[in-house]
């Protein structure tokens, strides 16, 4: 497969994930609770569903502890050789140190991608040698939703930001604006206006004929389950 292939088939997932997002906002906006999800191995707390599992990129932002060990020790021998190994470890300690002050700054770390499941409590994310860590609705101070840059960012009572990003941000930026705000709330959110908009907009008929003039009314909307609700494809 050709490089223009690739950009064509990342064009085209981008634009099914694009429009899940917009499923999902029209069959909430109608008043429905998202379909559950069958979830084997992880074990949900009493009361709590699955709605949603898909790989995403996983982020925190958090300062280092610029901690760094300094190379050093006594060394003995010729005058000549005694200097230079003094320069060259004086070198090694001015080059840990820089690194370790650049580590105290604030930044996003532990970038990876990794399993993601989004219940109605909390989202859940797998990450490798420690697990599942949970991050609760219910703990989340700040909310900044960006389907349009492919991802959402998290700040929480006691616990480092967490950011996600990935193609399925605009279902998961609907999923946790609906989770984290309240059904009463959740559709004043600016950050996914553009995926509501689209949702409330007139449904053109795919099947019209080009040049036939199309009435302008919006879809019914059913309560049945609408198109790929749920988990998402990695």
């Amino acid at each position: 497969m050709g490089r223009n292939d690739n950009r064509a088939g990342t064009a085209q997932r981008e634009r099914d994930e694009w429009q899940l997002g917009i499923d999902w906002a029209r069959w909430l906006l109608g008043g429905n609770h998202p379909q559950p999800l069958t979830i084997y191995g992880l074990v949900l707390e009493p009361g709590e569903v699955a709605y949603v599992n898909t790989p995403a990129h996983y982020a925190r932002l958090y300062r280092g502890s610029g901690r760094y060990t300094q190379s050093g020790g006594f060394i003995i021998g010729h005058p000549a050789l005694v200097v230079g190994a003094m320069a060259a470890n004086a070198a090694v300690n001015a080059s840990r140190k820089a690194a370790a002050k650049r580590n105290t700054e604030l930044m996003w770390r532990d970038l990876q991608e990794v399993p993601t499941v989004a219940t109605n409590y909390r989202i859940l994310c797998q990450l490798p040698g420690r697990g599942w860590l949970s991050f609760y609705y219910n703990a989340v101070q700040e909310f900044y939703p960006d389907p349009a840059n492919w991802q959402i960012t998290f700040g929480f009572q006691n616990a480092e930001p967490l950011q996600l990003g990935g193609l399925a941000m605009p279902t998961l930026s609907i999923l946790t604006a609906w989770c984290v705000l309240g059904s009463d709330r959740w559709h004043g959110e600016p950050g996914i206006q553009p995926l509501l908009q689209a949702a409330v907009a007139p449904q053109i008929d795919p099947n019209a004929v080009q040049g036939e003039v199309v009435a302008d009314q919006p879809r019914e909307l059913g309560t049945g389950e609408p198109r790929g609700l749920g988990n998402l494809e990695p």
